[in-house]
Formats: C-alpha cells, sequence, structure tokens
C-alpha cells in the first residue's frame, strides 16, 4: 500500500533527502502534477503550509513548475492574524514568488450566512484559492494537509456518526476546485524533522493549542493516547484503510452511476425527483448510498451521516413526511417520488379582510360575498361559514407555530401543524397556506377544512361565502 510504501525511513539517508524523494514519488504515483504544472501553494504560514512550500520549490526543477503563493487573513486572531499576513508577505519576498493575499471579517459571514466559524473560514478560503487560481491561469491548488490530518478527519467523522464517504479521509485530489494535497504521505513528525533539518522559519496558530473544538481534542490528547498506548503507526493503518474505502466508493460510484437514468425522474437547480418504487427494488445499501450521493450533488456540500440517515428513513415513510437537508433544502416523499427541493421561506403576512370583497395577494387571491344559501360540494377552494359569528377583525395570515382549530366534522382541537401532517402537506408548503382568522380565532384553513365553530346551521341568519385561489 502506498502509505506503507511511503512511510519515511531515517537510516543510511539524509531525512531531506528521503523526504523529498518520497513526495516526488507520491506526486507521480498519484499523479497529481504534470511537467510544466502552475501550482498555487496555500500558505498560512504554519509549519504543514511552510514545508509544503519548501519542499515543492526544491522540485520545481524535477516538473517545470510555475509557484505562487495565497493567503488569506480571517480577520479571527486581531494582531496575531496580521503578523501571519506579513509573515507570508516576507517569504514570499525570500522565495522571490508571486503572492497574493486578501483580508475578510469570517465572524461576519459566518453570522449573516449562519455557519461555523471553521465551516465559513473553510467555504471562504477555498474561494478565494480557486478565485486566485482561474484569474492567474494557474492549474492547481497546494494545500499542507498530511497524514496525521487525516487520521483526524476520520476519526472526527468516525464520533459524529459516518458512513463510507467519511471514511474515506481527506483525498489526495480534489476535482470540483483542482487541489492536491502532496504532504498526505508524511505524518507530523516528519514535517517537523524536514522543517527542523532545513532551519524553515514558520507560525504557530495559537486557536490550534485548545481543546475546545473536536479536531484539536483528538489531535492533542486522544491521537497521542492511541500512539501510546495502541498503534504507534496509526496515521499509517488509517491511510492504507481510507485507500480501501476509496476504491469501495469509486465501485459504488460507479454502479450509482448505471441506475441514475432509471431513478431519476426530473433533475433541475432547484428541484430533484426520484422513482422511489425503482429505487426499492435494489439492495438497501444501495438505496441509502443513492440518496446520500444524490443529496451530496444537489446540495453541493457534504451531508452528515446523521442527515444521511433521516433522509432513508424519510424515503421509507408514509407521503407527506419531509425531513431538512440544509438551512433552505428540504427532502420529502410524495406518494411513489421522493424530492430534493431548495425552498425560500416566504415572508410572514397578515392582511386585513372586509366581509363582500375580493383581494390579490403575491401567492393567492381571496374572495367573500354574502349569499342567500350555501351550494356545497366538493371544491374545497369555496366554503360557506355563518356571517353573524364573524368578529370585528377579520385577518389572512400564515400559519405559525402553535396555531390550534376544531376542524369541521371532529371531535375537539387540534394543532394546525398535525393537521398538515395528516393531509401530507410538505413542509415548505405549510408557510404558504392562508389562514382565516378573526378575533384570535381560526376560522379556515383556505382550500382545507374550515372550524366547526363557524359552520353555519340551523340558527343561523347570514352566510358568507369564501373563496380561495393559490397563484400558479
Amino acid at each position: 500500500m502506498w502509505a506503507e510504501r511511503f512511510f519515511l525511513r531515517y537510516e543510511n539517508m539524509q531525512f531531506s533527502n528521503k523526504f523529498l524523494e518520497s513526495l516526488n514519488q507520491f506526486l507521480s504515483e498519484n499523479q497529481l502534477i504534470k511537467t510544466g504544472d502552475k501550482v498555487i501553494v496555500a500558505l498560512s504560514g504554519g509549519i504543514d503550509s511552510m514545508v509544503l512550500l519548501d519542499s515543492l520549490y526544491k522540485l520545481q526543477k524535477n516538473w517545470n513548475l510555475s509557484i505562487a503563493i495565497a493567503h488569506l487573513n480571517h480577520m479571527l486572531r486581531d494582531r496575531e492574524s496580521d503578523e501571519d499576513e506579513e509573515f507570508v508577505k516576507q517569504i514570499s519576498k525570500k522565495y522571490s514568488l508571486d503572492c497574493y493575499i486578501e483580508r475578510v471579517n469570517t465572524s461576519l459571514v459566518a453570522e449573516s450566512k449562519k455557519l461555523s466559524i471553521q465551516e465559513a473560514a473553510r467555504i471562504l478560503r477555498y474561494d478565494f484559492l480557486n478565485k486566485i487560481r482561474t484569474s492567474t491561469g494557474f492549474t492547481k491548488i497546494a494545500t499542507g494537509h498530511n497524514a496525521d490530518d487525516n487520521t483526524e478527519t476520520i476519526l472526527l467523522n468516525i464520533f459524529r456518526g459516518s458512513g463510507i464517504h467519511g471514511l474515506t479521509g481527506i483525498p489526495v485530489f480534489r476535482y470540483d476546485i483542482p487541489t492536491i494535497r502532496p504532504l498526505l504521505f508524511a505524518t507530523r513528525l516528519d514535517i517537523e524533522m524536514y522543517a527542523l533539518e532545513n532551519k524553515i522559519p514558520y507560525r504557530v496558530d495559537s486557536t490550534n493549542l485548545k481543546t475546545d473544538y473536536l479536531r484539536n481534542l483528538i489531535r492533542h490528547e486522544i491521537l497521542p493516547i492511541i500512539k501510546e498506548k495502541i498503534n504507534p503507526n496509526i496515521s499509517t493503518t488509517f491511510n492504507r484503510s481510507a485507500k480501501l474505502f476509496n476504491e469501495l466508493e469509486h465501485y459504488l460510484d460507479e454502479e450509482i452511476k448505471k441506475i441514475t437514468p432509471q431513478v431519476i425522474i426530473a433533475k433541475g437547480t432547484d428541484e430533484l425527483i426520484i422513482d422511489i418504487k425503482k429505487l426499492f427494488r435494489y439492495p438497501e445499501f444501495i438505496q441509502e448510498y443513492f440518496l446520500l450521493k444524490s443529496a451530496r450533488d444537489f446540495t453541493k456540500h457534504d451531508i452528515s451521516y446523521s442527515t444521511a440517515r433521516s433522509i432513508y428513513k424519510t424515503s421509507k415513510s408514509e407521503p407527506g413526511t419531509s425531513c431538512s437537508v440544509k438551512l433552505d433544502i428540504i427532502f420529502y416523499k410524495d406518494r411513489d417520488k421522493c424530492i430534493f427541493k431548495s425552498i425560500t421561506p416566504p415572508k410572514p403576512f397578515k392582511y386585513n379582510i372586509i366581509p363582500d370583497k375580493e383581494y390579490e395577494f403575491e401567492h393567492f387571491y381571496f374572495k367573500s360575498k354574502f349569499v342567500e344559501r350555501a351550494d356545497f360540494n366538493n371544491n374545497l377552494s369555496i366554503e360557506y361559514i355563518d356571517a353573524g359569528l364573524i368578529g370585528k377583525n377579520l385577518v389572512l395570515r400564515n400559519w405559525k407555530e402553535g396555531d390550534w382549530f376544531f376542524p369541521l366534522g371532529l371531535d375537539g382541537k387540534k394543532k394546525v401543524s398535525d393537521f398538515f401532517i395528516d393531509q401530507k402537506i410538505p413542509i415548505f408548503k405549510k408557510h404558504l397556506i392562508p389562514i382565516l382568522e378573526t378575533d384570535g380565532k381560526i376560522v379556515w384553513i383556505c382550500g382545507l377544512k374550515i372550524d366547526d365553530r363557524f359552520k353555519i346551521t340551523e340558527n343561523t341568519k347570514e352566510i358568507l361565502e369564501i373563496s380561495f385561489k393559490m397563484k400558479e
């Protein structure tokens, strides 16, 4: 296995030469670069990225490489971040390389997009690196992930609950944003030895020393115990296992490609429709993996194992069942179909209504008129209520948590949210359905059911016909 072949031996050769030889071999066997490539090194200033820069720089002639440096100041550590930026500028001068630097308020972006600081920083970093790559004509981005990073990632995925994808670790090549990880063959100790032997300066990120984050806890407390008590070569073992899981995932991807034309009904930017009956003809692990891969492809993000399980359970549930995939994406069951859908939650609305008038609103039409008699039929978009029971304030609004009413024909009251589930209303539609209310009491869930308290009886003296139509 490549992890064993590249594990560094220190005897009979100067360490740095062996490191460079292993790096050169790793680049070649994994086809990470080709002659004449233009590579942007993502340089944080930390030891990993500094060793990456120095080692690639020394192999520059072997591959006829063009190298540049890119650094994103995340503005997360005040003066320390500024000092990192200045350090990178000085390093670019030392190596006589072009250097691209930008600043971004990561905390502000994380807050506005409702992301964790770590996720926002990662997205911003790769967006920045890819922008530099495309604007300068460079072919690839190189990052300094090492074998211990890979082990941490796999452990992190296991602790969080992970499917096959989480066990593949950090890929040596990222395709959507052409990114290579040349140091995945090397442990953190290898990198420290190379830096020491070559007197390479580097910055230390103080936040990496804190164990508030799970990854840092794994790095500083869990991994050392595993190496000391269980397996000193844990990174080699995990890298070997990750390669096997990569091969398994590749095999499954090929199987999924074969069945996709039979199972996908429609695919667009805001909707993906799956023929669930056809999907269920295949073994369960194929069903689950197909849904996981579909979710990743549709959202353009990785999917946690718990979310993947929720999606699979929803596919096996009754029509109308749904689950959240991302903040603005849901997955729901609709008879023989399952659908991934992008949603934009509508703004809350509340409209004052005067009886015997017609209205046109953003998403629907509403009309009411006084009539002599009720013409009952099966059209749920038209209802008749006792006008004498209407209070002074009549409004149309959307559903809110805690709503309840007395459904016509049923004993007792019911939560509107439970009623929507019974009616198999998809989660993204319930916010669009208007509710007619008078003096705090629900009169009609438009198009579905009136409240029993407002029905026509033998004592009714005046009848109000109410009608509703959703816009296309």
